[in-house]
């Protein structure tokens, strides 16, 4: 079973340097999107094919699968999967993607557990532009990693886009703000927010 997934980007139309000094913020979705296709594998490997980069992780190397049962990744699974990072020896042009490694790792160990599959990203938007492509990258990861988990009550039969219910939008911005926080440390979640839910946000903090 193959299921896809994506997130728009977004822009911030005022305030935007504010946002994380604790002012306030009017957002909106963009037509640029990130997509994730996620499926099903028989082998003990996790497969991570892009057009930035090709990597597949053992799950032997990120730690003992104890339970296949999805869990959230403890301080020290955490560390494991940083280690894990660093022994890809990623090319210093590509260093940058080292925090988006480890986000992955998490969201997918978090919410799938250590099953096997293949998750296959692709993107719309430029890297660096302000336009919320990480957030984008985790919202359209933990999106599809939840629609084949029980979390989500979907029709997996059904050919096409789906709605999501807003409990199920609501679990998947908990998630990519996780993810988020791995890669920027401190974010707002404004970015995911907008990505998760479209239209135009307006938000004080």
């Amino acid at each position: 079973m193959e299921v896809r997934a994506r997130a728009p980007g977004k822009i911030i139309l005022s305030r935007e340097h504010a946002v994380v000094h604790g002012s306030t913020a009017v957002a909106a979705a963009i037509d640029l999107y990130t997509h994730v296709s996620f499926r099903l594998l028989p082998p003990s490997a996790l497969s991570w094919p892009s057009s930035r980069l090709k990597e597949t992780f053992s799950f032997e190397a990120i730690g003992p699968p104890l339970s296949p049962t999805p869990r959230p990744c403890s301080p020290e699974h955490s560390k494991l999967i940083a280690s894990l990072v660093e022994e890809q020896n990623i090319p210093e042009a590509k260093i940058w993607l080292c925090s988006g490694i480890h986000a992955f790792l998490y969201l997918y160990t978090s919410i799938h557990g250590f099953k096997p599959g293949k998750v296959v990203i692709s993107s719309e938007l430029p890297l660096g532009s302000g336009l919320g492509s990480s957030a984008a990258f985790c919202v359209s990861l933990s999106g599809a990693l939840l629609a084949l988990s029980d979390a989500f009550s979907i029709d997996r039969q059904t050919n096409g886009w789906l709605e999501l219910e807003l409990s199920e939008l609501e679990l998947v911005n908990k998630w990519a703000f996780k993810g988020e926080k791995i890669i920027h440390g401190k974010p707002s979640g404004i970015d995911n927010t907008v990505s998760t839910f479209g239209g135009i946000l307006f938000t004080e903090f």
